[in-house]
């Protein structure tokens, strides 16, 4: 078994952060403790420009340069200009909320520069407040348990060696398990989500929906759907979806999501042009908490084939050990890019922290379930209410609407990030 507990705070921990007071005492004594170097470092590998934040009209500047990195009051040498509240940037400190989540939750406003640049800094901050290194080229290697190198392009059958599959996810940070579920179970599910779709409604708060180049308003995302199939309702219990979460030491099948939203039935029609149906590279903590709550281990049942062109699942190859941008893909990321084609009744798995995304259906639609598995609760630890990022994410839909796209931003420079970019992406055998 692996451990994949990257878990380093407590909400009970988190306090509001008077903005002035940070700067002049918190980020002082960080700095100190040489997390400036770790800054200063990501900033040139990434070629990141000074970033100022800024909130009642008081701003400070964080910056790297050949000298190390440093804060400076003002921000009349910053490329770029964050303006926002004093409980947003308390959030963004710690961690409650991410640069991306602050931006689809429009609790931010770039003054000066662009949402791409905001994004990009997001391994900045965690360097300088967590002390966790910015990724660069060549930190991360894969290896099997005994030091050879490993296979990155090979897939498991249900019935192989979970400690052989565990490996692979720990260092790989995804799976693609073949044969889990039978096809008549599928073809049930299948049934079920056509029956259930008049249950569903714009607005509804319970589904996405997307436009169609064809003039269609589609369904794409129906959550709460275990609530229509008891075939559904049978998985949730059934031992080849439960093993999955044993394959860490970390106790994820005592936290498996039951009640609420513990599945979504999605579809992924062709030719989208307004809503989120697919969405572009992402980590699922991209909107925040990542040192509360991750990992947590997702898991994708196929409901009917996927391949390039029917909108398969792509992922970035090691990307959870990385501290990288949490939306979109840089050039000069080197990490493989690695295409998970499947069979109806196959399943992928990745953990939290991976870069992932689900391509456009080019020639037929895809039908996929999603489920998974979170940490349990530590000794001491309360259960909070993670109700204000669930309305940031159920906002994203609203958001894109409003814009008229598939996009959460109109800044073209962020749109870059969005792109469905499937350069270099190689499928898995």
């Amino acid at each position: 078994m692996i451990d994949v507990d990257c878990r380093t705070r407590f909400d009970c921990e988190a306090r509001p952060l008077d903005f002035v007071e940070f700067h002049e005492g918190d980020l002082k004594r960080l700095l100190a403790l040489g997390h400036g170097e770790l800054a200063a470092r990501g900033m040139r590998s990434l070629g990141l420009e000074p970033m100022a934040f800024t909130i009642d009209g008081r701003s400070y500047t964080w910056s790297g340069g050949p000298d190390g990195f440093g804060v400076v009051a003002g921000d009349s040498n910053a490329a770029a200009v964050a303006e926002m509240s004093a409980a947003a940037f308390s959030d963004l400190i710690q961690d409650r909320r991410s640069t991306v989540g602050l931006m689809i939750g429009n609790e931010v406003r770039m003054t000066r520069g662009t949402t791409k640049h905001f994004f990009e800094w997001e391994p900045i901050l965690r360097a300088v407040i967590d002390g966790r290194a910015a990724y660069e080229p060549g930190a991360i290697s894969f290896e099997t348990p005994d030091g050879s190198p490993l296979d990155l392009y090979r897939s498991f059958r249900c019935d192989e060696s979970p400690a052989e599959m565990a490996a692979f996810l720990g260092e790989a940070g995804f799976l693609r398990i073949t044969g889990v579920f039978t096809a008549d179970e599928m073809s049930s599910v299948n049934t079920d989500i056509d029956r259930a779709l008049p249950a569903y409604a714009p607005n509804d708060g319970r589904s996405w929906w997307a436009r169609t180049q064809a003039g269609e308003h589609r369904a794409v995302r129906l959550q709460h759907f275990q609530e229509h199939s008891q075939t559904v309702r049978d998985l949730l219990d059934d031992e080849r979806l439960l093993r999955i979460a044993d394959l860490t030491s970390n106790r994820h099948r005592e936290a498996q999501r039951r009640d609420g939203n513990a599945l979504e039935a999605l579809i992924k029609p062709i030719g989208v042009v307004e809503g989120i149906s697919d969405v572009s590279w992402h980590k699922d903590c991209s909107l925040g908490r990542h040192s509360y709550d991750c990992c947590r281990i997702t898991v994708g049942i196929s409901v009917t084939d996927a391949d390039e062109e029917s909108g398969q699942l792509c992922v970035v190859a090691g990307s959870h050990r990385a501290s990288v941008p949490l939306r979109g893909v840089r050039e000069d990321l080197d990490l493989p890019r690695i295409g998970l084609p499947t069979r109806t009744g196959d399943v992928t798995v990745h953990l939290s922290c991976t870069l992932h995304m689900s391509i456009p259906p080019q020639r037929r639609e895809r039908r996929v379930m999603y489920t998974g598995f979170e940490l349990p609760p530590r000794a001491g630890e309360t259960v909070v209410d993670r109700d204000p990022l669930y309305r940031v994410r159920e906002s994203a839909p609203k958001r894109v609407e409003a814009l008229r796209s598939t996009s959460i931003t109109d800044d073209g420079d962020a749109g870059e990030m969005n792109r469905f970019d499937t350069r270099g992406v190689r499928p898995i055998r």
